[in-house]
């Protein structure tokens, strides 16, 4: 979602990515970054993995080229992010059987641009709230902090899950109140996944969703990031067009 508020040049460059060398990469220098977050963001760059219609002028995306390189060993990359602030875990090429159990639920890619599927309904105490007469689409993208969504419903569901909002724009909620919260989920081809956290800072108690009108030619569209992510293993499989989601192993669960 970066590469739509930033100028950039583009050069030719070798990529090591851990033990690996990735010759010919194109790699975009950002001249321009408007707003603060890149100011007090801890990451030095961006690192596109979606598919190559929207790397724009600068060649294919660094995964795209791991594979016509023949640098991975599937067409697949796969994440595990913590809750507990000690990192996560990118497989490139691969899963990390380890962090999670089977079955994995497979949801097919709609369109290929941002990793986009389908969400077949939101639901707030067990209720479908949002989706209901239609479904949504919805874009998967580690590269967003909290689940986004169309103005109009964000500002429904804040208000059911009793969040107020802040001068900046932010919702919080009554950080007594956060073990009574209503339980929100969202269902994928057929399979629902109970947000047990929706709240995105535990000091000040901010609300994990937010409002962002991205629009498309299905209408707007719903973005799931890391408070949805941190909650399942994820896997993209451009094999196969698909995004799989499963349900974490007990080593994990431990480790939180």
């Amino acid at each position: 979602m970066f590469t739509d508020v930033l100028n950039l040049l583009g050069y030719m460059c070798t990529y090591l990515v851990g033990t690996m060398t990735l010759a010919n990469q194109n790699f975009g220098e950002s001249v321009y970054e408007p707003g603060s977050s890149f100011v007090m963001a801890k990451f030095d760059g961006v690192l596109g993995l979606s598919y190559p219609t929207l790397s724009k002028d600068l060649g294919l995306p660094v995964f795209d080229n791991m594979m016509n390189q023949n640098k991975v060993d599937q067409p697949v990359f796969s994440f595990y992010l913590s809750t507990n602030g000690f990192g996560g875990e990118l497989l490139l090429g691969g899963v990390d059987e380890e962090l999670f159990v089977p079955p994995i639920n497979w949801v097919p890619v709609t369109l290929k641009g941002y990793w986009q599927i389908k969400i077949d309904e939101v639901k707030l105490q067990g209720t479908t709230t949002f989706c209901r007469s239609h479904s949504c689409q919805a874009i998967v993208d580690t590269g967003t902090s909290l689940i986004s969504g169309p103005t109009f419903e964000i500002q429904i569901l804040q208000q059911l899950i009793g969040a107020s909002p802040t001068s900046i724009g932010e919702y919080v909620v009554n950080c007594t109140r956060i073990s009574s919260l209503p339980v929100v989920s969202l269902v994928l081809n057929g399979v629902e996944y109970f947000l047990t956290d929706i709240i995105y800072n535990k000091e000040i108690c901010i609300s994990g969703f937010q409002a962002t009108d991205v629009s498309s030619s299905v209408g707007h569209m719903w973005i799931l990031g890391d408070v949805f992510l941190s909650q399942v293993y994820s896997i993209y499989d451009r094999g196969q067009d698909r995004v799989g989601f499963a349900q974490f192993s007990d080593k994990v669960k431990r480790s939180v």
